[in-house]
């Protein structure tokens, strides 16, 4: 049988490319041990983007300008769809840095995002019952410098309930710089969204819109650490807004963890699941103690 020039060359494209894919793929999984290839592969089933050993998804924001968000999102080794485990939720927002379109920027200086890129896979032992926990670290990107708030989380949070098995109990929120402007937000401008969290870790927060309304923290018993540097600008407003939450008598008294010497970077400290709280602790860990009844 005669083959044609045209159709030679057309197979001989088509095995050229079935080879550079399956090399790159080759490439791609030395980078992680054999569980987390595993992990990517099952995740990734329907071509889903990966930045940093995390997925890239889009969350509804309900803004009319930015009307989604792009993010990065961890989601559990163990975790596979159809699943009825529940897994902890973090939601992780950043500073002003971080802002943009370039999605890779999150995983730039000492990120919760870029310790994840570089293997650790969000997990942590809780002190009160002793097991081992596995999250969903969602991190969002606000394309506009600044940053998301409390709107915008509302919505992204939703759909993250209604895509994920988030186990409710355990919501946590966390951010840096900006991002700490946007967790205080979420803890005064929209009870619905606020009783939803467990606990909150706001690391060099940048000033709140409504400090009075931080009152809201003890309100709907939820649990604050309080990170900062005492060199850092904000270090006064940290002072000040932890003793706004203690003024109520909350049921969980806020916790401010000073870091001395430190300027405004205490979040390369805070998000190394190897550095510990005042408490003798990691961040992952102290979260975890605290769950919605």
């Amino acid at each position: 049988m005669t083959i044609s020039v045209s159709f030679r060359t057309s197979l001989s494209i088509f095995f050229a490319a079935l080879l550079l894919l399956s090399t790159s793929c080759e490439k791609d999984s030395t980078l992680t041990s054999s569980n987390i290839v595993q992990h990517e592969q099952n995740i990734n089933a329907t071509a889903i983007a990966l930045v940093g050993r995390q997925q890239v998804i889009s969350l509804p924001t309900g803004s009319k300008t930015y009307p989604t968000s792009q993010a990065l999102l961890w989601a559990p080794v163990s975790y596979a769809g159809g699943t009825k485990k529940k897994y902890p939720l973090i939601i992780n927002l950043y500073g002003q840095g971080w802002c943009g379109t370039d999605i890779t920027k999150l995983l730039n200086g000492k990120t919760m995002s870029a310790y994840i890129s570089q293997g650790f896979n969000a997990t942590a032992v809780n002190p009160v019952d002793g097991k081992k926990y596995e999250f969903f670290v969602c991190s969002p990107q606000c394309p506009v410098s600044w940053g998301w708030s409390a709107p915008h989380v509302y919505n992204m949070l939703a759909q993250l309930k209604k895509s994920y098995p988030i186990d409710s109990t355990r919501v946590y929120i966390t951010g840096f710089s900006c991002g700490g402007w946007g967790l205080w937000s979420c803890m005064t401008d929209n009870d619905n969204l606020t009783k939803q969290f467990a606990a909150i870790v706001p690391i060099s927060a940048a000033s709140a819109d409504h400090p009075d309304l931080l009152t809201n923290v003890g309100k709907y018993k939820i649990a604050c650490l309080n990170i900062c540097g005492d060199q850092d600008a904000f270090y006064p407003n940290a002072v000040k807004y932890t003793k706004i939450i203690d003024s109520a008598n909350p049921p969980i008294p806020a916790k401010l963890n000073t870091l001395v010497g430190v300027k405004h970077n205490a979040h390369r400290f805070a998000y190394d699941s190897t550095w510990k709280t005042m408490d003798g602790i990691n961040i992952y860990q102290w979260m975890l103690q605290y769950k919605r009844s």
